[in-house]
């Protein structure tokens, strides 16, 4: 099954298809080199035969066959034929018995079937010219083809031995990586497997490569924990939902069913009615701040974004809060001197920060001090919510933006837990880090975005 596998891998068939380019390729340039020596070699073969009758059919007979018998035993041209006929066609000289037939024009001519010299039944392929003499005569002038043969063979026994090598190793690579592809693949398909079964906490194997394998697998995992932290608070969101809806539905029909009983007075009744509607309207709320979460996180806001001032969000918040900051005796400042411009939704950003503001005055007891910061620091912009309140201890630093997470203030929660989760989820939609930090005394919150190259960057993206 393995086997089967790696041969349907797209690597072993990539290697497959390059081997097969590579022997074709090889095989074109051997043929080349093939056809340049042997055409070249035939070539000065021909040259050597033409130059030679050129140069000797003037000489007289007897130096003509001092010569011929020169090249056929010692010189490095020798020649394999030569023959000197008569007027007659008569041999005088030579090894050659018998004219072949060819055109006596001084140029080379290809013989395919010669009768070697000394043997009677061996024949070989040559290159013959033949050339009239000034006394009626006819120098023949030949040349075996042996050794070009020869040298043939000899390539192509050598495109042979190179190819065959070239194409195993080619195909052993392609093997290899396909192989080890193949592994990796059942690897991640196996994690599929288990994570389809239930087993949320699997992720993808990565092998630290940083190929696109990896980029891929990284990418799914990081998807997988967005999705299994998504799972984890829609776990615990059914109950807390029910858990904050019932208790006043529970109450307000209470205060109904008091309020309808037979002697109950009309005063008895109308505040019943109120103490219901009271925690009625503390349902509708919880409701509509789930739905508000939900809208940020879903609505498709990146597309409306533009360039707003942090610095006259800041100022407008400062100016809604100052009135309650008063009445609750709490010195409320603002101080944000310069334009700390970003790309995002006013209205969403006005909220997020409302959210921090009412958080920090419903925690600090009179006589305390809360502060608003809007600045850009180190190319980032920020937004600072301080208060000098109790403080928020580092167990639960985490916990208060999980939504319908309550701190109790006096002994009893206030609220309805979703204001921080609000917030945060603002801040994720434009890109902002919500942190809280010690204030000594009091808390300290952070809105905290990039750096000022995003700008840009949000501006190509919508």
């Amino acid at each position: 099954m393995w086997t089967i596998e790696v041969l349907r891998a797209r690597a072993f068939r990539l290697a497959l298809a390059f081997a097969l380019t590579i022997t074709l390729a090889t095989s074109g340039a051997f043929y080349l080199i093939y056809l340049r020596v042997t055409t070249a070699d035939v070539a000065w073969v021909e040259a050597l035969l033409i130059d030679e009758s050129a140069k000797s059919v003037g000489d007289s007979e007897d130096r003509l066959r001092r010569a011929l018998d020169l090249r056929l035993t010692r010189d490095l041209r020798r020649l394999d034929y030569v023959a000197l006929f008569d007027g007659n066609g008569a041999l005088t000289t030579g090894n050659v018995p018998t004219m072949p037939a060819i055109a006596v024009d001084g140029r080379a001519h290809l013989v395919r079937e010669f009768p070697v010299p000394g043997s009677n039944d061996r024949t070989d392929s040559a290159i013959f010219v033949a050339r009239r003499r000034p006394d009626g005569g006819v120098l023949l002038l030949g040349r075996s083809l042996l050794e070009v043969y020869a040298l043939r063979e000899a390539v192509s026994r050598a495109l042979a031995i190179a190819l065959a090598p070239t194409v195993l190793l080619i195909l052993a690579i392609g093997l290899f990586f396909a192989g080890r592809g193949s592994r990796r693949l059942a690897r991640i398909h196996n994690k599929i497997a288990d994570i389809m079964n239930g087993d949320l906490g699997a992720r993808l194997p990565e092998t630290g490569e940083g190929d696109d394998v990896d980029k891929v697998a990284s990418a799914v995992n990081l998807m997988l924990d967005e999705i299994n932290r998504l799972l984890d608070q829609l776990k615990s969101v059914g109950d807390n939902i029910a858990h904050d809806l019932r208790s006043p539905l529970a109450v307000a029909r209470a205060k109904i069913e008091g309020g309808l009983a037979r002697e109950a007075t009309v005063e008895d009744l109308r505040a019943a009615m109120a103490d219901a509607l009271d925690h009625l309207d503390r349902a509708a709320v919880t409701i509509a701040a789930l739905l508000r979460i939900s809208a940020v996180e879903n609505g498709p806001r990146e597309k409306t974004f533009e360039e707003v001032d942090l610095s006259a969000i800041c100022a407008g918040v400062f100016d809604f809060y100052e009135p309650l900051a008063q009445a609750n005796a709490l010195d409320l400042t603002l101080d944000a001197p310069k334009p700390t411009l970003v790309r995002g939704d006013q209205d969403l950003m006005r909220e997020a920060i409302s959210n921090l503001v009412d958080n920090a005055i419903k925690f600090t007891p009179a006589g305390g001090k809360v502060r608003i910061e809007a600045a850009t620091v180190d190319g980032r912009p920020l937004v600072r919510v301080s208060d000098t309140g109790r403080g928020i201890p580092p167990q639960e630093r985490e916990r208060i933006f999980r939504r319908f997470y309550q701190v109790e203030r006096d002994g009893r929660s206030s609220g309805h837990g979703l204001g921080l989760s609000i917030a945060e989820t603002i801040a994720k939609l434009h890109g902002f880090n919500l942190t809280v930090e010690d204030n000594n005394p009091g808390a300290r919150f952070e809105l905290r975005g990039a750096d000022k190259a995003s700008l840009a960057l949000e501006t190509a993206r919508s």
